[in-house]
């Protein structure tokens, strides 16, 4: 049949929307919206007939567009399981919020809140101050804000800063954040002119003095989260350059990244900055996200000098980057967790699971691997190994956390196929990995209510490709 036989053999799209297959989609759908999708599913259609690769209209046309559509008013942000192994795994959401967080940010929800009023005076305040009292507290800062996340503070905080004047860093902390997001772009765009000093590998205490004249808006300092560069080199102490800063009389602003409250080294992981020491040593301004180690919503926190945070408040700027009120509430609760005695014991997820010890993760891995072996045919291998898991989103990046899994070698199924299978066969996507020739399932990132939905994945697979 020719291109133009098979475009004239398409049906109409009043037919289609007609159609006995259409019936319930209409009953709770607009037409007007069933006719646009209708619409971009023949345009596709007609596409392929012209370019070749369509040489005939299907006798199940109609129904595989009504299957099509259904699937796409299906929710694209899904609850699924983690089964990397990597904590804060970005595609996944990053850090698992915790449940006293989670039951807040449900409860302001559910209708109206005190988002901006005093309940006290009844007057309007600002809807930032809770936390800058809870971030105070935990960690001595004279003052905090919050904005949407870390990239708006520290775009924030440098055209607060140094808006049309200069903006001083070290060469090897021009770091890229990820999704392409470079500090010299970001610095570009805060208004500010940046001031490379140093070297990739060294820049010392001299570099960052020379450079300061009347022009100098701030210093600025990047905690290099995501990667290390180890050998002949040489980094300013944030307490030298604080020092240094003072002297001049130059703000000095640190991006912190992460947001460490609590020492990881406690937990038996390597130490990284934490929120205090930046107070300590002397940054005027700093900022870190909410959803990384924090283990909070998306949000990026702004503390230090009450006068510097106040000058950010005022920025016209904070208006478009504010947070709104589930956020919030998600990190005043998640904030709490860091003034008890034991975090970990109160329930915060994710240092729950970044400290998880090896011989903890395989006792669970062992009670998973028993319930696979009863779902899975006997000629597919399965064990539980050793592994090593990963903090992610940039926090400790050559450092790996030791973990077990349960390894899945299937008999006459890919891997590849298997790894897509288990996301895509139930309405709970389960994520592992491919490694070895191998499709693993790391248990740290895995909470005990999920192990049901992994064996029913399996258990669906399983029954999919018997012959």
């Amino acid at each position: 049949m020719t291109a133009g036989n098979l475009l004239k053999s398409i049906p109409k799209v009043d037919k289609i929307l007609g159609s006995n297959e259409f019936s319930q989609l209409r009953q709770k759908y607009k037409d007007e919206i069933l006719v646009r999708l209708i619409r971009m599913h023949l345009d596709i259609c007609r596409s392929k007939i012209l370019k070749g690769s369509l040489r005939s209209v299907p006798d199940n046309f109609t129904a595989d567009i009504a299957s099509k559509i259904l699937k796409s008013f299906e929710p694209f942000t899904k609850s699924v399981v983690n089964a990397t192994g990597i904590v804060m795994n970005t595609g996944l959401g990053r850090a698992p919020l915790s449940e006293k967080a989670i039951e807040r940010a449900v409860e302001v929800m559910s209708g109206y809140c005190s988002l901006e009023i005093d309940i006290k005076s009844g007057k309007r305040g600002r809807r930032e101050d809770k936390i800058s009292e809870l971030v105070s507290i935990i960690t001595g800062a004279e003052a905090a804000t919050v904005v949407n996340n870390n990239a708006a503070a520290v775009m924030i905080c440098i055209n607060t800063l140094s808006d049309k004047k200069e903006a001083i860093i070290s060469r090897g902390e021009l770091v890229e954040i990820g999704g392409s997001f470079r500090m010299p772009d970001i610095i570009r765009k805060s208004g500010a002119k940046m001031v490379e000093v140093g070297s990739t590998n060294k820049t010392n205490l001299s570099d960052y003095e020379s450079a300061i004249n009347k022009r100098t808006g701030a210093i600025l300092k990047v905690h290099t989260s995501n990667y290390r560069i180890n050998g002949f080199t040489e980094e300013t102490g944030l307490k030298e350059l604080a020092e240094m800063a003072k002297i001049n009389a130059v703000p000095l602003y640190y991006d912190l990244g992460g947001g460490v409250f609590s020492d990881l080294s406690k937990f038996g992981l390597p130490h990284e900055p934490t929120v205090s020491e930046a107070v300590n040593e002397g940054a005027d301004l700093f900022s870190f996200s909410g959803d990384k180690v924090l283990g909070g919503p998306q949000c990026g926190i702004i503390a230090g000098r009450k006068d510097l945070v106040e000058k950010v408040k005022k920025n016209p700027l904070m208006r478009v980057l504010r947070t709104d009120k589930i956020r919030l509430a998600l990190l005043e609760e998640t904030l709490k967790y860091f003034m008890t005695s034991d975090t970990v014991a109160s329930g915060h997820i994710t240092l729950k699971m970044l400290s998880e010890k090896r011989v903890f993760l395989r006792t669970k891995a062992e009670d998973l691997c028993g319930k696979v072996r009863k779902i899975v045919p006997a000629n597919w291998m399965v064990e539980v190994e050793d592994v090593f898991d990963q903090a992610g989103s940039g926090a400790m990046p050559t450092e790996k956390l030791e973990g077990a899994a349960v390894s899945i070698v299937p008999h006459d199924l890919s891997l590849t196929k298997l790894s897509e299978e288990m996301r895509t066969i139930s309405e709970i996507p389960v994520f592992g990995y491919i490694e070895n020739e191998k499709y693993y399932l790391s248990l740290r990132t895995i909470f005990a209510c999920e192990h049901s939905k992994i064996t029913e994945n399996l258990k669906l697979i399983v029954n999919k490709h018997k012959k």
